[in-house]
C-alpha cells in the first residue's frame, strides 16, 4: 500500500529576512517525508539541504536521499540536524534577525499508521557561530498527528533569509484483489456459438 500526500501547504514563515529569492521544495516522489537538514554556516545560516526518507507501509525507513541546496556557499562545512531513528519532522523554529541563524525541528514517532505526539521532543539548535536572532515562534504542522513535513521553503541569496516548512497529511492507499471475471472475450465467445 503506497503511502501519499494530500493537503500539502506551506507553514507561515515567521522570519522578517525579505531579502533573496523565493524557494520550495519538496521530493518528487510519493511517500518521502523530511527527516533533517544539512546546514552551511557561519555568522549566519548560509545554505540549507533538506534529506528525505522514503516512508515504507510496516513503518520503516527506505531510502534517503537529498534534496538541492538553497542558499549561498559561505560558511563553515555542513552539519546534519537529523530526527531521531523513526522519526518524522512535524514542526520547525527558527533564530532570525536579518538573516536565520539558528533552527531546530520538532519530532514525532511514526510507526507506518500514525504518529506519537504524546513523545515529541525538539532537536537541538544548529546555526551561526553568533545565534544573536531573536527566537521566533514555533511551527507546529498538525496537533491532531494526521501530518508531516515533507519539504521546505523560504527566500535566501547568499544567506537565508526565511525558513519554514511545506506539511502535508499522511494518506494510506488500500487496494483489493478483484477477481478475474468473465469480461468481453467471454461475451464475445457466447455471442459467436
Amino acid at each position: 500500500m503506497p503511502i501519499l500526500f494530500t493537503n500539502v501547504r506551506p507553514l507561515p514563515s515567521v522570519d522578517v529576512g525579505s531579502g533573496g529569492m523565493p524557494f520550495a521544495y519538496q521530493h518528487g516522489s510519493s511517500g518521502f517525508a523530511l527527516v533533517g537538514l544539512v546546514v552551511r554556516a557561519g555568522s549566519w545560516i548560509d545554505q540549507v539541504t533538506p534529506i528525505f526518507a522514503e516512508l515504507l507501509d510496516e513503518g520503516s525507513f527506505g531510502a534517503e536521499v537529498l534534496g538541492p541546496a538553497f542558499g549561498g556557499h559561505g560558511g563553515g562545512s555542513g552539519y546534519e540536524l537529523r530526527v531521531a531513528p523513526g522519526h518524522l519532522v512535524t514542526g520547525i523554529q527558527t533564530r532570525s534577525g536579518n538573516f536565520v541563524d539558528g533552527v531546530r525541528l520538532l519530532q514525532s514517532r511514526w510507526d507506518g499508521a500514525s504518529l506519537n505526539l504524546s513523545e515529541s521532543r525538539w532537536t537541538q539548535w544548529i546555526g551561526g557561530s553568533a545565534m544573536g536572532g531573536v527566537e521566533r515562534p514555533e511551527r507546529i504542522i498538525d496537533a491532531a498527528g494526521t501530518a508531516v513535513a515533507i519539504g521546505i521553503a523560504g527566500r535566501s541569496g547568499a544567506y537565508i533569509d526565511n525558513l519554514t516548512l511545506i506539511s502535508a497529511e499522511l494518506v494510506r492507499v488500500s487496494g483489493t484483489v478483484v477477481a478475474k471475471g468473465p469480461g468481453r472475450n467471454a461475451r464475445s465467445a457466447v455471442a459467436a456459438g
